[in-house]
């Protein structure tokens, strides 16, 4: 063996053995997990990038697992291992059959083969086994992919137009259905409880805009406790105003969660929020807030509609209001593959997008509003607030 080949194996068998809990230092765990995805994209054969692309059964885990439970019953025993007949007792599965299941994950890495036929979790097995983040496969499963699997006949069939009318997008295409899609989604439960879920845990842990926004200096001076403090427009179950109160308890005035009726019947309780039925398509009900705050609602609309959605909150405006929009804003150049990824599944699903902070100031300035500021809290996707007012 020569030195450089000794060199990386050794290099090989020190970076085996590190785990992410072994970093301390999330910037540096991060860069060194671009950096090891960037190499392996480097030693790629021909062959292995095919394998890496053409074959996506790895997003298809929830085909075989769900019912079986076998991430939860692995995760449950942490410390020991499960052989494939006691998993076949326990989830009343073929054995064979579970075999070639296990087999695959663990593969992958979803979990770890220990012996012959004996299985045990990993951190992947124990994600894979939390509610919030579980929910995030089914949504993408069940509502998402339909839309990927058609995208390239839908672009063609339309003459590569940019998808921009979310009733004629490929979500229809794939689903098979005129419906829009949170039409759909309301349709079902199942559906749309993934949905919220997945919106829940899958920034959890992660900075948020409070973090970086001074909320407190911008918008709580001189406010009387009658007026609207905060409105979150279309806030889901309200996970946005629980973490305001949390952060600051003595903020003056109201907090209000608005959404539609599903979204509210499953809304958190939180002594001194409000939580109220509204259509954000339709006139704002809450006049001369200090802030309507919109997380992860314009990456959901074309511009057109983001535009109504901003003037029905404008024509409620006063003089100290503003409008804080917590969405992405992706760099006009060298956007992160996670947003880029996200991106066109906005495109897919909802013939939607993440904008461009170019894209971002066109559109604004398009509804009648001037961009006073962007705080950036998360470095990947660029999640933001943008701070806007009326021009």
């Amino acid at each position: 063996m020569t030195s450089t080949t000794s060199d990386i194996a050794g290099l090989v068998k020190q970076l085996q053995g590190l785990k992410a809990s072994d970093v301390q230092d999330e910037e540096t765990r991060k860069s060194l997990f671009e950096a090891a995805r960037d190499v392996t994209f480097t030693l790629e054969s021909p062959g292995d990038s095919i394998q890496r692309i053409a074959y996506i059964v790895r997003a298809q885990g929830k085909t075989y697992c769900p019912d079986l439970k076998l991430f939860e019953i692995l995760s449950q025993k942490e410390h020991s291992a499960s052989s494939t007949q006691q998993l076949a007792e326990t989830t009343k599965a073929d054995e064979v059959l579970l075999g070639r299941i296990l087999r695959y994950l663990a593969s992958v890495g979803m979990i770890e083969e220990v012996g012959e036929d004996e299985w045990a979790a990993t951190n992947i097995t124990k994600t894979l086994s939390v509610p919030g983040l579980k929910a995030g496969i089914y949504h993408n499963h069940d509502n998402i992919l339909p839309c990927w699997q058609v995208l390239p006949e839908f672009l063609a069939e339309t003459k590569y137009q940019n998808p921009s009318d979310g009733a004629h997008s490929p979500f229809q295409k794939g689903h098979r259905t005129d419906q829009m899609p949170f039409d759909w989604a309301l349709a079902v439960p199942s559906r749309f409880d993934n949905f919220l879920q997945w919106m829940m845990a899958n920034r959890e842990g992660q900075k948020m805009f409070l973090d970086v926004y001074p909320f407190e200096k911008e918008l709580c001076h001189g406010l009387k406790p009658e007026i609207p403090l905060f409105v979150d427009v279309g806030g889901g179950i309200g996970h946005q105003c629980l973490a305001l109160k949390q952060r600051i308890p003595h903020a003056p005035g109201r907090v209000i969660n608005q959404d539609l009726p599903p979204a509210i019947a499953q809304a958190i309780p939180c002594e001194g929020v409000e939580h109220t039925i509204h259509d954000f398509m339709a006139e704002q009900p809450i006049k001369g807030a200090r802030a309507y705050y919109l997380r992860n609602i314009m990456h959901d609309w074309p511009d057109d509609k983001c535009i109504i959605i901003l003037q029905r909150i404008i024509e409620v405006m006063d003089k100290d209001s503003v409008i804080l929009i917590d969405d992405m804003v992706l760099p006009n150049q060298g956007a992160h593959w996670r947003a880029t990824q996200l991106d066109l599944a906005m495109m897919a699903g909802l013939a939607a997008m993440e904008r461009t902070e170019k894209q971002w100031y066109s559109m604004l300035d398009a509804a009648g509003l001037k961009v006073e500021k962007i705080y950036t809290y998360t470095p990947e996707l660029r999640d933001s607030i943008i701070v806007a007012v009326p021009k």
